[in-house]
């Protein structure tokens, strides 16, 4: 469901989209740009007109330069980002806003010179806003998105509600809900294990981690519940088979850990 963002677009008519772009420039794996049609996308390529998207695959990433060197987008694995809007004001002020629906992008970006120059990223639970700073989102597939800030001051709004988010801090936007108040960003990035062990042909697996963190296993993500509580069952080739399990943050921080199942009780 899209919510309602706090209105920051100022009421000034649009010109020419002409020379402002998203660069790809650097690709990793399976990473698909939409321009017209699907393709796979090449170093150099140019998303430049709303509709114009990048897609990235299991364990693949990209990198795309936003234009003049207003800064960088770092699009993680299993991200769909978009093209919403990219055009220049009348008075000179540039405005970027790009749809995430799916995935974890970091961006960093120098602060903007124009009063009028705007960026922001949409997801289908909010809004993050940005003149300046190292920032990114993450958004699972039940829609929660999470705001983070390494420096300077984002602002994560939905439902009408806006909170500043500085550096250090995340906040977590829930489909429908106004954004959660700021706090500490997790980088330790750790599980914490009620149990895991092996329950017929299943690998059983139960624990925590933080309510703004990703978890994935084997590359894909696991299901976790708003105080970031998982239990999941996994069906391994064999019991030598190590599981590798990831905890990642909102700006793409992440922390690997391999856990082999034969060493659990039964």
């Amino acid at each position: 469901m899209v919510t309602t963002a706090v209105a920051l677009a100022p009421a000034i008519k649009a010109q020419s989209v002409t020379g402002r772009w998203l660069r790809v420039q650097r690709i990793s794996g399976n990473v698909t740009t939409l321009i017209g049609r699907r393709k796979s996308a090449q170093v150099g390529e140019r998303l430049s007109a709303v509709g114009h998207g990048l897609i990235t695959g299991n364990r693949s990433s990209a990198n795309l330069a936003v234009d003049d060197g207003i800064g960088s987008i770092a699009v993680a694995q299993n991200t769909h980002l978009t093209i919403q809007q990219l055009y220049v004001l009348p008075d000179g002020g540039k405005v970027t806003v790009i749809d995430v629906p799916r995935g974890q992008a970091r961006l960093q970006v120098r602060p903007f010179t124009h009063p009028s120059s705007r960026l922001e990223l949409r997801t289908p639970s909010g809004v993050a806003a940005v003149r300046g700073t190292v920032f990114g989102v993450s958004v699972d597939e039940d829609g929660q998105t999470n705001v983070a800030t390494l420096e300077g001051q984002v602002e994560a709004s939905a439902q009408e509600v806006a909170v500043p988010v500085n550096a250090g801090m995340v906040s977590i936007i829930h489909p429908g809900e106004p954004p959660s108040p700021a706090r500490e960003l997790d980088r330790e990035l750790d599980i914490q294990w009620d149990s895991y062990e092996w329950r017929g042909d299943h690998f059983y697996m139960a624990g925590r981690i933080d309510a703004a963190n990703t978890l994935l296993a084997m590359g894909d993500e696991l299901a976790t519940s708003r105080a970031g509580r998982f239990e999941e069952s996994l069906q391994l080739t064999s019991r030598s088979q190590p599981v590798v399990l990831t905890v990642q943050n909102a700006m793409g921080e992440a922390r690997t850990y391999r856990l082999l199942p034969w060493l659990s009780n039964d």
